[in-house]
C-alpha cells in the first residue's frame, strides 16, 4: 500500500534537486577543479563553520535517523553514553592529533603512514582498510532511505538505492570537494527540520512529556547506568563510555576528516571546526536517542507496537512508519521527513566517495604510475567514485539481508577495520594484520554462530489497539491489563528460558560485546605492535614526525618528568612559562608542536 501522496514526492524531489543544484553551481566556477588537489580538497580557504557541519553530517547520517531510535525502541537509551565516549575522543583528539596533522604538506593522511615508519607497505595496508571502512560504511547508508520508502510508499528497495546512487554520483562528480561541503550544510538544515517535527509532534500525540517519560521509564528503558562489567553483556556503562571513547579515535584519522582538517585556513580555525564538530555530533546524536523514546512513548499511547503485531518485520522501518500516522492529516511534512532523511545518507555518501577517490589517486594511482596531467587526474577520481559507488551498492544489498538494528550491525562489520587502522598510526602493520584477523574473526562469528548469547529484548508497547488484535469480546482496562501483563509475563519467561544457558567455547568470545570490539582491535594493534618492535631494529624516525601525546595532555608537570615519559625520543620542549601561553593559540601550536 502507498501512504505517501502526491505533495510528499514533491518536498522530497525538491530536496534532491538542491543537492543536485549545488553540484552544477560548484562546477560552474571557474577555477574550482583547474588540478586534481582542487577537485579532491578545494582551496584551503573555507570558513570553519560549513566544513564543521559538513564533518558532523558525515558520520552522522540515516544510522542516527533511524538506527539510533530503533535501537532505543528495543532496547533503551542506553547508547546514549557511547556518544560521550565519543566526545572524549574529540576533544582529546582535538588537542592533541589534529594541530599535528593540520600541519602535514600531504593530501592523503595515509602518506603520513610511510613518512613515519619508512615503509610503502603500511601506507597501502591502510588505504586498503579505509576503503573497506568507506564502502562498507557507503553501503550501508544507502540501504536505509531504501528500505523506509519501501515500508511506506511501496517503492522497490532496489529502485530507491540506484536513485540515491545516481544522485549522489551526479553532484559528487560534477561539484567536487566544494560541492560536497556546501551540500551538506544544506542537506544538514533539511535534517534538522525533519527531526525537530518528529520529536514535537510526537510527544504531542504521546499525550505531553510526563506520558512519554513515564511510558519509557515505566518499562526500563532508561537505563543509563548499567555498571555490571560483564564484557558479554550486550551494553554496559563500561563498554560504551570506555570502548567508545577508545574507538572513537579512528576518526580523527579517516581521510573524511583529513580533508575537513586541511579545508580550513588556519590552525584557529581548524581548532573552532573540531570543537563544533564535536558538541554538533553529540548533540545530534542524543536527538536520535530521544526520537527513540518519543517513538516509543507514542506507539504505547496507541496501544500497538508494530513490531509485535507483524505490522513491520524490520525495526529500522519503526520511524518511518510512525512519520506517516503522525502526519497522514499534515500535507508535505511526511516528504519532508524523508527529504530529511535522503539528506542526511546523500551527505554521508558523498563524504564517503570524495574521501574514497582522493586515497584511491594519492596512495593507489599517483605513486605507482608515471606523472600525467591534471585534466586525466580529475578522470581517473571521477572514475574511481564510480566504481566505489557501485561496489556500495553491493554493500547495501547485503546488509539488506541482515537483522537487527543497523547500529549494531555496522558497529560489527567495521571494528575490526576502525580498531586495525587506529592501532597503525599508533603502532605498526604486524599489529594492523593481528588486529583485522582477530575481530574480523570475532565478528564473523557474532553472526554466524547459533550459540551466541542472546539478549532479551525490554518490554514492548501494549496490543490492544491493533487492528490484527481486536478481540469482539469488550474488555475493560482491569481486565486488559491482566490478560495483557499475563501475555506480556509469558513471552519473557520463555525469553529468559532461551537464554539462560550461557555460551560455552569459542561461543564465549563471539558473545563478547559489539561495544568492546573497537577497542580491543586498537588495543591489539598496540599490544602487538610494541612487541614487535622492541624484537626488531626500527630506523630512525625524524622527531618532526611524532607527536609528544604526555607533554600535550601535562604540559604543568615538570620537564623531568616528561622526558622520562617519552622513552628516549628526541622531542622538543614545550614552553610553560606565562609569556609564551599568552600568545595566540595558533602561535604556540605551530611553534612547539610535532608530529
Amino acid at each position: 500500500m502507498t501512504f505517501l501522496k502526491w505533495e510528499d514526492y514533491v518536498v522530497l524531489t525538491i530536496a534532491v534537486i538542491l543537492s543536485l543544484g549545488v553540484g552544477l553551481f560548484q562546477s560552474l566556477q571557474r577555477g574550482n577543479m583547474n588540478t586534481t588537489k582542487t577537485f579532491i580538497m578545494g582551496d584551503s580557504k573555507m570558513s570553519f563553520v560549513p566544513v564543521a557541519i559538513s564533518l558532523m553530517v558525515s558520520y552522522e547520517s540515516g544510522i542516527m535517523m533511524l538506527g539510533i531510535p530503533a535501537e532505543v525502541y528495543t532496547y533503551g537509551m542506553q547508547l546514549g553514553i557511547s556518544y560521550f565516549g565519543f566526545f572524549i575522543a574529540d576533544m582529546t583528539s582535538r588537542q592533541v592529533f589534529v594541530p599535528a596533522l593540520r600541519e602535514l604538506e600531504i593530501t592523503s593522511v595515509y602518506e603520513y603512514l610511510e613518512l613515519r615508519f619508512k615503509s610503502h607497505g603500511i601506507r597501502i595496508f591502510a588505504t586498503v582498510l579505509s576503503m573497506f571502512y568507506m564502502i562498507n560504511y557507503f553501503g550501508t547508508v544507502l540501504f536505509l532511505p531504501a528500505i523506509s520508502l519501501e515500508a511506506v510508499a511501496g517503492i522497490p528497495t532496489w529502485i530507491s538505492i540506484v536513485v540515491l546512487q545516481v544522485v549522489v554520483l551526479v553532484y559528487t562528480l560534477i561539484g567536487g570537494f566544494k560541492a560536497v561541503i556546501w551540500s551538506d550544510v544544506i542537506q544538514t538544515m533539511v535534517m534538522l527540520i525533519g527531526i525537530l517535527a518528529v520529536l514535537i509532534k510526537g510527544t504531542i500525540e504521546a499525550g505531553g512529556v510526563t506520558a512519554t517519560w513515564s511510558a519509557v521509564y515505566d518499562t526500563g528503558r532508561v537505563n543509563l547506568f548499567e555498571f555490571d562489567p560483564d564484557p558479554t553483556i550486550r551494553q554496559s556503562f563500561w563498554s560504551l563510555l570506555i570502548g567508545s571513547s577508545i574507538r572513537g579515535f579512528s576518526t580523527v584519522f579517516m581521510q573524511t576528516t583529513f580533508l575537513r582538517i586541511k579545508a580550513t585556513p588556519s590552525l584557529q580555525s581548524t581548532s573552532n571546526m573540531y570543537l563544533v564538530t564535536a558538541f554538533s555530533i553529540m548533540s545530534m546524536s542524543w536527538l536520535g536517542v530521544l526520537e527513540g523514546a518519543v517513538m516509543f512513548g507514542y506507539y504505547h499511547s496507541q496501544g500497538c507496537d508494530p513490531l509485535q503485531s507483524k505490522q513491520l518485520d524490520n525495526q529500522n522501518q519503526l520511524i518511518p512508519a510512525m512519520v506517516v500516522d503522525l502526519f497522514h492529516d499534515t500535507p508535505c511534512m511526511p516528504g519532508l521527513f524523508f527529504a530529511a532523511l535522503f539528506s542526511a545518507s546523500l551527505s554521508s555518501m558523498s563524504s564517503m566517495l570524495s574521501s574514497l577517490s582522493a586515497v584511491f589517486w594519492e596512495d593507489i594511482v599517483k605513486p605507482h604510475t608515471k606523472p600525467m596531467s591534471e585534466r586525466r587526474g580529475i578522470i581517473i577520481t571521477q572514475l574511481s567514485m564510480f566504481v566505489f559507488g557501485v561496489l556500495g551498492c553491493l554493500v547495501a544489498f547485503v546488509v539488506s539481508g541482515l537483522k537487527g538494528p543497523i547500529t549494531r550491525i555496522f558497529n560489527i562489520m567495521s571494528s575490526s577495520v576502525t580498531g586495525a587502522m587506529t592501532g597503525v598510526f599508533l603502532n605498526t602493520i604486524v599489529g594492523g594484520l593481528s588486529s583485522v584477523l582477530f575481530v574480523g574473526w570475532i565478528s564473523v562469528g557474532k553472526f554466524v554462530s547459533t550459540g551466541v548469547r542472546v539478549h532479551p529484548k525490554l518490554e514492548p508497547a501494549p496490543m490492544y489497539n491493533c487492528p490484527s488484535a481486536n478481540i469482539s469480546i469488550q474488555l475493560n482496562s482491569t481486565n486488559f491489563d491482566s490478560i495483557s501483563s499475563s501475555l506480556y509475563l509469558t513471552n519473557i519467561t520463555a525469553s529468559s528460558v532461551e537464554t539462560e544457558s550461557l555460551p560455552q567455547g569459542l561461543d564465549v568470545l563471539y558473545s563478547l560485546s559489539y561495544m568492546w570490539l573497537g577497542a580491543l582491535g586498537v588495543l591489539i594493534v598496540v599490544f602487538v605492535g610494541t612487541i614487535v618492535s622492541r624484537l626488531r631494529d626500527q630506523p630512525p624516525v625524524d622527531p618532526d614526525l611524532l607527536v609528544p601525546v604526555y607533554d600535550l595532555l601535562s604540559c604543568r608537570r615538570p620537564k623531568w618528568t616528561r622526558r622520562r615519559c617519552r622513552c628516549e625520543t628526541s622531542l622538543p620542549e614545550l614552553a610553560t612559562d606565562l609569556n609564551e601561553e599568552e600568545k595566540p593559540f595558533h602561535e604556540i601550536l605551530t611553534k612547539e608542536q610535532s608530529i
